[in-house]
């Protein structure tokens, strides 16, 4: 595992659950809200995590997608239930994973340079 490239990756996740969590956080019932908030951020600062330490042997843009949804279904796919959320919250929630998780790729590969381990 690259130190820096999962410095940059762990920072980035942060970095994407805060725009996440304060971008949201009025649409959320004020009873959970600090929760949600957390919960928001550190979601997105696994997906960093996980970019950060995964040596999976593809482009980054497939990479940073794939780990950015993935690591979002757990949080994502129980607002479809959740009655005041819905199937929309889901999608946006699941496409804004998709898209940070491209993110934080571009940002660790292609600007700091950052190769995964064992690329």
């Amino acid at each position: 595992m690259d130190k820096k490239r999962f410095l940059i990756c762990l920072a980035g996740g942060l970095i994407a659950g805060l725009v996440c969590a304060y971008g949201g956080n009025d649409k959320v019932a004020e009873d959970v809200r600090t929760m949600v908030f957390i919960s928001v951020v550190l979601n997105r600062a696994f997906i960093g995590f996980v970019i950060g330490i995964s040596a999976w042997k593809m482009h980054w843009a497939l990479h940073g997608s794939l780990i950015g949804v993935l690591g979002t279904l757990p949080m994502s796919v129980p607002l479809i239930v959740t009655p005041e959320a819905g199937p929309n919250a889901f999608l946006i929630f699941t496409i804004a994973g998709l898209v940070w998780g491209v993110l934080i790729e571009v940002t660790a590969s292609v600007v700091f340079k950052a190769k995964m381990a064992g690329v």
